[in-house]
C-alpha cells in the first residue's frame, strides 16, 4: 500500500492536488470519487477499479492500467496522452458510456478493439489514437481533433462527429451508417473512394 493511498477501498472521497507521478498502485478501488489538480503521471496502475469516479485538471500522462476496472468515468480538462487502455479488463458485455472525455488532450493513446459505445470525447485532441477494431456506436465525438489518428474496421454507427476536424475515415473499411458528418470536413470521406473531386 502506498502511503497516500493506505486503504483498500475509498468511497466519496475528494482528492485535491495530490502528487503521485511515477509511482505504483495495486488493487485499491474507488467508487464515486472525485480527483482534482493531481498529478499520477507515469504512475502503474495495477488491479486497480475506477467506478462513477470523475477526474478535473489532472495529469494522467503516460499511466499504465494494467489488469484494472473502469465504468462510468469523466475526465475534464485533463491529460491523458500515450494510454494504452486495451491493458485494463473490459467486461464481454460493455456498458455504454464507460468514458467522457471533455477538452482533454488524448494524443498517442489506443482503444484498438474496445467497446465504446455512447462514450464522450468532446472537444479534446486526439492525434495519432487507434481506434481500430472499436466500438464506438452512437459516440459523441464531436469538436474534438483528431489529426493522425487511425480508424479501421471500427463501429461508427450514429456516431456524432458534429464540428469534428481532421479525420481520416474510409467509409469502405468502416461502419458509418447514419453517423453524423458536417461539411465541409465531411469531404474527407471522399478521398479514399479513388474519384475525383472537381470544383466549378
Amino acid at each position: 500500500m502506498s502511503n497516500l493511498f493506505p486503504e483498500s477501498e475509498y468511497y466519496d472521497e475528494q482528492f485535491k492536488g495530490i502528487s503521485f507521478s511515477k509511482e505504483s498502485l495495486d488493487s485499491v478501488k474507488f467508487y464515486d470519487c472525485t480527483f482534482t489538480n493531481c498529478d499520477f503521471s507515469e504512475t502503474l496502475f495495477t488491479d486497480c477499479k475506477f467506478s462513477g469516479c470523475q477526474f478535473t485538471d489532472c495529469n494522467l500522462n503516460l499511466i499504465k492500467v494494467l489488469d484494472c476496472h473502469f465504468s462510468q468515468l469523466s475526465f475534464q480538462a485533463c491529460k491523458v496522452t500515450g494510454v494504452n487502455w486495451t491493458e485494463a479488463i473490459w467486461p464481454k458485455l460493455s456498458m455504454p458510456g464507460t468514458f467522457t472525455f471533455e477538452e482533454c488532450a488524448l494524443n498517442h493513446s489506443t482503444f484498438i478493439g474496445l467497446g465504446l459505445q455512447q462514450c464522450v470525447f468532446r472537444s479534446c485532441l486526439a492525434k495519432d489514437v487507434d481506434f481500430r477494431e472499436a466500438d464506438l456506436t452512437k459516440a459523441d465525438l464531436s469538436s474534438t481533433d483528431f489529426s493522425e489518428s487511425v480508424f479501421g474496421d471500427t463501429n461508427l454507427t450514429n456516431a456524432d462527429f458534429s464540428h469534428a476536424t481532421n479525420y481520416q475515415i474510409d467509409p469502405g473499411s468502416n461502419r458509418i451508417t447514419k453517423a453524423i458528418f458536417m461539411l465541409p470536413e465531411a469531404v474527407s470521406l471522399l478521398y479514399c473512394m479513388d474519384i475525383q473531386l472537381k470544383e466549378e
